[in-house]
């Protein structure tokens, strides 16, 4: 181990530069006219922008009705981020990305759009023209080009900074004391369990010198069954998911008799998957198989999981796969006539310092009516 120190030790101090030189030629520009907030972290992994940003989105639709809302995000991996999309649909993950698409398939009439340079990407594609506009930058702490007016970061209390160390010994993008920049930090997957490292970090980055509200956040997780069986032309027809229970009672979920589970899934951190499908189902025995993130899913991969399955499993995979899923027709097909069951883990954001959390959001949407001589029209 330390053998590894010696030899990274330095290359970390080479990215903190090299990272410091492209983020000080950065000048950043104000998108006229809209709100932007901006979800991100500080390390690589899943820190849990998506439901967060999710979060955000249904908040301002309920109390914020007057307000379009647009997802601006890079679109990791997507074919289009070069030249920047907006999102017709959720249906093709290659061309836009993932999360865009699993946004999209949560919030069917919301603006997603993806570009790697945003800034031209929003002012190309953006077709929302009222003032009463908030833009949500999906993972933007480290995206400078774009002025924004509330900076939140995300931080895992299971492992908030790593190994304390910057890539590439560690897993910070950046050092702990950026963390000055955001508007307030948010812990995510707060749980009982790891309550005594949440407050050890707090007590890091108040030693660090970081004077930003601090909140914390739970996941409520329910079960989603994909109904398959009124369907009858897969090759026209692509299911959509239906809510079947939110207190993640088994009993309620009307499993075969007998059931085995068997889960797959390609995202950043699948054993947290698996431990949460476990939670959900009583601690029942589950069969995995675990992808790279962002993997593309063909109709070869998925007829292999088959040879493990009968009548009596369950499958079991992510909102963030089943936008990828969904587009192998004869895959689910296939599911149809052998009669599995697939069920989608579906993640929502509980915040827990919730009334100051919304507070901080109702004024930032008050400063920015009163900026703007707008009227007011919550609820």
């Amino acid at each position: 181990m330390k053998v590894i120190l010696l030899l990274f030790y330095p290359l970390t101090w080479v990215y903190r530069f090299l990272f410091w030189l492209n983020q000080t030629n950065i000048t950043p520009s104000r998108i006229p006219q809209v709100i932007v907030i901006s979800v991100g972290n500080i390390t690589v992994g899943g820190t849990g922008k998506t439901p967060f940003v999710q979060y955000l989105v249904r908040y301002f639709q309920e109390h914020n009705k007057d307000y379009a809302i647009t997802i601006l995000s890079r679109g990791y991996k997507a074919k289009k981020t070069i030249e920047g999309a907006i999102l017709p649909d959720g249906k093709s993950p290659d061309l836009y990305g993932d999360e865009p698409s699993q946004h999209k398939e949560r919030f069917p009439n919301l603006q997603v759009i993806i570009g790697k340079n945003r800034w031209e990407s929003f002012l190309t594609h953006n077709r929302i023209q009222s003032p009463k506009h908030i833009v949500i930058l999906d993972d933007g702490f480290q995206h400078k080009q774009i002025v924004r007016d509330l900076d939140i970061v995300l931080l895992d209390a299971n492992s908030p900074f790593g190994n304390g160390f910057t890539l590439p010994l560690g897993f910070l993008r950046e050092p702990i004391n950026e963390l000055r920049r955001a508007s307030a930090v948010v812990f995510t997957k707060l749980v009982e369990s790891n309550k005594e490292k949440f407050q050890t970090a707090k007590k890091l980055l108040i030693k660090n010198g970081i004077q930003v509200p601090i909140f914390s956040s739970t996941l409520e997780t329910d079960l989603i069954e994909i109904n398959l069986a009124p369907i009858t032309n897969f090759s026209e027809i692509v299911p959509k998911a239906e809510p079947k229970v939110r207190d993640g009672n088994p009993s309620l979920l009307k499993m075969p008799l007998n059931a085995s589970y068997f889960l797959f899934t390609g995202v950043g951190n699948p054993k947290q998957v698996l431990e949460t499908a476990k939670d959900i189902l009583g601690n029942s025995e589950i069969k995995y198989r675990f992808f790279p993130d962002h993997y593309p899913f063909t109709k070869q991969t998925l007829f292999s999981l088959l040879s493990d399955c009968h009548e009596n499993t369950v499958l079991l995979t992510t909102e963030k796969d089943w936008v990828k899923v969904r587009i192998q027709t004869q895959f689910l097909k296939e599911l149809n006539e052998r009669k599995i069951k697939l069920f989608l883990i579906s993640i929502d954001v509980v915040v827990a310092e919730s009334v100051e959390f919304e507070s901080m959001l109702a004024g930032l949407v008050s400063t920015y009516e009163a900026k703007n001589g707008l009227v007011s029209k919550t609820g």
